[in-house]
Order: structure tokens, then sequence, then C-alpha cells
């Protein structure tokens, strides 16, 4: 069965030094790992904090994006990947004029379209709050919103504080915006008490706007590998059959270890992108969906949504 996957880190790793590969499977997301696991679509995120050298940082990974699909043909192709931006900060530094910005992303965007973009990452940058912030939507995140209207970009909802999440959506409606949401890489924090995940409202607000939820694999946000099952049982109650997608979240430990806290790592059963077959057949055996089921979570949902990119959110 087939494989989309809506977030991984692959390119924060080659980004961070020009010698490395995407065949070391420390990554859990190497070319490799990837065609073991049938994963026929993976969104690969351009992130970077909040710092002098994020723009550096995130025109190296856009760099390293471009050039997969020629120097691995055999791993990567146009087809297969999908770029996404997990900050904004990849393409605004936070002192430098609005206008500059703007021109940079719409020069970015005549190379790429990525599938989504959140506006900040962990803490508050110039467009807003970020997880582990109180801090909501800034305005210059609103004139980001504006910009994107109507250009098939959805906005993320992954690392969001649950003020500029909820600022998102009434800026949505407020000014009439064509803009989709998503959560590129979250659970649902009724199950499972952290701030990267989604709260009721939010998962709903999400659905109701016809968006997608990927199930993210990290520990912090599972309390253990069979919770992967309540939270898609938890989902469907939710209303959201035609909304759970995986976003999985593998990176390289060892390059994060630094700002990590709490629980860390991914569970043996759901280490890396080659073990997709044996997770979804734990689903069909543990929870007894049909295969159209499982195939909607395991590809079809964000196909849908990948195809459908100038739909309005409402």
């Amino acid at each position: 069965m087939d494989i989309v996957d809506l977030h991984c880190d692959l390119l924060c790793y080659l980004g961070i030094d020009p010698k490395r590969d995407a065949f070391n499977p420390a990554i859990r997301c190497s070319g490799p790992q990837l065609k073991a696991g049938n994963v026929k679509l993976q969104v690969l995120a351009i992130f970077a904090e909040s710092n002098l050298y994020s723009v550096l940082y995130g025109q190296e990974q856009l760099r390293r994006f471009l050039s997969l699909p020629v120097q691995y043909p055999d791993y990567f192709t146009k087809d297969s990947i999908l770029p996404a931006f997990e900050s904004a900060s990849a393409f605004a530094l936070e002192a430098e004029p609005f206008d500059h910005v703007l021109d940079r992303l719409e020069s970015i965007l005549t190379q790429i379209t990525p599938l989504y973009i959140s506006l900040t990452w962990n803490g508050e940058n110039r467009f807003g709050g970020g997880c582990g912030s109180d801090k909501g939507l800034k305005s210059d995140g609103e004139e980001l919103l504006k910009f994107l209207s109507g250009r098939g970009i959805a906005i993320d909802f992954s690392h969001t504080s649950d003020p500029l999440a909820y600022d998102i959506l009434n800026a949505i409606d407020k000014h009439d915006l064509n803009l989709r949401v998503m959560a590129s890489h979250s659970n649902f924090r009724t199950l499972q008490d952290q701030p990267r995940n989604l709260p009721d409202d939010l998962a709903k607000a999400i659905i109701d706007r016809k968006g997608l939820i990927g199930l993210n694999f990290y520990k912090k946000f599972l309390e253990t590998p069979r919770q992967l099952y309540e939270m898609i049982n938890y989902g469907i109650q939710l209303g959201g059959t035609e909304a759970l997608a995986f976003g999985a979240d593998f990176f390289c430990l060892d390059d994060l270890h630094t700002i990590l806290q709490g629980p860390s790592g991914f569970f043996d059963e759901m280490s890396d992108s080659s073990k997709y077959p044996s997770i979804l057949e734990g689903i069909r055996r543990e929870m007894r969906l049909s295969d159209d089921q499982l195939e909607n979570i395991a590809s079809k949902n964000a196909l849908r949504f990948i195809e459908n990119k100038h739909a309005i959110s409402l």
C-alpha cells in the first residue's frame, strides 16, 4: 500500500553539512528507508530557528531539495517529493524590512510551491507565537497570510501556539482569505497532553475546513506505540475520517539533542520510514479497518488535499 508522509526533516539534516548524503539511516527518512517503506510521496520540511543565519540555512535546504532528483534519481523524483516550510523564519530575518521578506518569498515561489508554511516554530518570531508561547498573530503574520491567499499553499498549525491558531482562523474569515489549514505532524492533546498536540476545537476546525492532520510518531507525542491506534480512533470520532494522514516527523536525533526536552526518540516499531508496511499491518490487525479506510489514512486523504490545492478553506 502506498504511503504519503506529510513531514520529515531530511533537508534539515542535509543542510547542516554539504558533505552529508541522503543514505545515512540515522536520518530515519533516508532514500533507501523511504523506498523500503513504499513512501510514494514525502513532504520535506525546510526548517530554521529564528536567528541571524535562518535565511542562509533555509536557502541551503532549498538548494538541497532541488538537487535531490539529480543526485539520487533512484530514490527521489519530482513526483515523489514536495517541499514545505516548517517555519517562516527560513525565508525571513527578524529585523529586515517586510517588503524584503515578500520579495524573497516571491522569488522562492518561482522555484517551488510549498505544500504548507508554518508561520513559526517553537517560541515566537515576527509573525506570531509558536509552540511554548502565549502570543497570537502579529501584524506581519496577518500580512503574510494575505500575501499567501489564493496561492495554493496551506497554513500549518503543528507549531503554532493556541492563540496563534485561533487568530489565523479568525484572520482567514475576517479577510475572506483563500487559505487552507492543516497540522502536518501533530496528534490529539486529549489523549496525550502536549502543547504540540491539537486541542479538540482546533482539530475540529481543521476537519471542518477539509484540512489534514498528519499523525506524529515521535515519543513525546505518543505515550506508547499502541496509542497510535487510539489517535486514529479518536480522530475518526472527531469526524476526521477524510482528514487523517501520516506526518511521522522523522529526523536525526543527534542533530537536535541539545534542544529536545522530555522523552526523545522513536519507538522501535515506528523508528523510521521503512517500518510503514508493518505499521499498516498493525493498524489493520488491531483496528479492523477496511482496506479503503486504511488506504485513505495511508495516502488518499493527503493526495486529495494536495491535488485540490486551490480549494477555499470553507
